[in-house]
């Protein structure tokens, strides 16, 4: 599974723009306004080998909800974040902009709070 620490959104509150709540996997690209000391760079077109994070980053501070019991999306997932650790990173940059990436479980317990 994803190999860094996940970080807790706050997906309880509806501004904060879920693409689809309840239990499940979910990731958020916040852009980050200065450089951070450690990040990876990536191309438009290399983004579009990881839709959802494509789609995170398209989309920033939106949360996406991602079909987990989906095994290729889970492996395309587990490829990108790899690619964060082994960089000892959690950050990004695209173009001249930089994000820092989330990825959250939320249980069926939580989920049924809403």
């Amino acid at each position: 599974m994803i190999a860094i620490a996940y970080f807790f959104l706050a997906i309880d509150h509806p501004e904060a723009g879920i693409d689809d709540s309840g239990a499940g996997l979910y990731v958020s690209a916040k852009p980050v306004h200065e450089e951070p000391s450690n990040f990876v760079e990536f191309t438009q077109e290399e983004l579009k080998n990881y839709p959802y994070i494509h789609k995170a980053v398209s989309s920033p501070r939106k949360i996406i909800k991602i079909p987990y019991t989906d095994e290729e999306v889970m492996d395309n997932l587990d490829e990108f974040d790899l690619i964060l650790y082994n960089n000892d990173t959690e950050f990004m940059k695209v173009g001249d902009n930089y994000y820092h990436f989330s990825f959250e479980w939320a249980d069926t317990l939580e989920a049924e709070k809403k």
